[in-house]
């Protein structure tokens, strides 16, 4: 079962006096660059009416938004409804994950600047006319800015967007001020229509890929010294609940990348990924996953014996001299 809603105009939007643009002062100048902003979404109505609003609450006046809701089974799409005629497109149905999700709204999306929200994370107030104003005074580039990380108590933070370098994404082991975050990178949409969008076959690290795909066509970085989305920490979130698999996809992902302009011998590929197996195979140790432990460090072994070694010797030496 397919449910969709659409609204043909992108410049405004009817009735911007209602609810939910109550008691704001509405932006009419429509010389601002369109912005593109999809929310890919699957069962999660308990958040994502608040990231609905950090949208549309951006009072932008050339805002494209679209939803693309992968056949939730809560109360997603009684919540998309209620603020279908102020989207530029919704639907809800099946699809192949969370990359797929993104890839249709691409195919929709005739912004100049794109940037995905999923649907337990914010746009801070104010962010879209920030990123405009900065992609003004550099058109063509990345427009990324700081990150709050909030939901967790223990892991609350504020981040800034610094060293977005290709090298830096390519040898990230050695990157020393490199701060990013996809929540609040815009990406010029021509360019990432160019490169096929993100890749499907990636579950963890397809933001990581399309970021170095982007870098590789020269394009410039604009920062801006301002929070621009705001990143939930919960339980059920992937980089929460799935923070190992994002560290062990990564250095598969950029080993197999073509053309990578910064030479990586196969054995530092090797010692990093021996490096983030080591640690797995100790978390899981430490949560009592005593069988995956094992697994875990067998392919680290596998991988770069020396390095497996040398690195549990010296986590376990770190963690005596506590």
């Amino acid at each position: 079962m397919v449910s969709q809603g659409m609204k043909q105009s992108s410049q405004s939007v009817p009735g911007r006096e209602a609810w939910p643009w109550e008691g704001r002062r509405p932006v009419e100048s429509s010389d601002w660059p369109r912005i593109s902003v999809v929310t890919p979404s699957y069962n999660q109505g308990k958040f994502i009416e608040e990231t609905i609003r950090s949208v549309l609450l951006q009072d932008y006046p050339n805002l494209e938004y679209i939803i693309m809701d992968g056949g939730s089974k809560d109360e997603t799409v009684e919540i998309i409804k209620k603020y279908e005629k102020h989207l530029t497109y919704w639907v809800s149905e099946r699809d192949r994950g969370q990359s797929h999700a993104i890839n249709k709204g691409i195919t929709r999306c005739t912004g100049e600047l794109f940037n995905w929200i999923n649907s337990d994370d914010l746009l801070a107030p104010g962010a879209l006319e920030k990123v405009a104003k900065a992609w003004r005074e550099n058109p063509g580039s990345i427009v990324s800015g700081g990150v709050e990380f909030f939901g967790d108590p223990a892991l609350c933070r504020r981040e800034g967007a610094s060293g977005q370098t290709l090298r830096n994404f390519v040898r990230f082991w050695e990157a020393e001020d490199f701060n990013w975050a996809q929540p609040a990178t815009f990406v010029p949409l021509q360019d990432l229509k160019a490169v096929g969008g993100v890749r499907e076959d990636l579950t963890y690290c397809m933001d990581y890929n399309m970021m170095v795909n982007l870098l590789l066509r020269d394009l410039r970085v604009t920062y801006v010294d301002a929070t621009l989305a705001r990143f939930r920490l919960h339980s059920h979130s992937k980089t929460v609940g799935a923070m190992e698999k994002f560290r062990l996809e990564r250095v598969p992902m950029l080993r197999n990348m073509p053309g990578l302009p910064f030479p990586v011998a196969d054995w530092e590929w090797d010692r990093e990924q021996t490096k983030r197996l080591v640690d797995v195979a100790r978390h899981a140790v430490e949560r009592g996953d005593i069988r995956s432990g094992a697994r875990l460090f067998g392919q680290a072994l596998r991988c770069r014996p020396s390095t497996a070694i040398h690195e549990t010797v010296r986590r376990a030496v770190r963690k005596l001299l506590r």
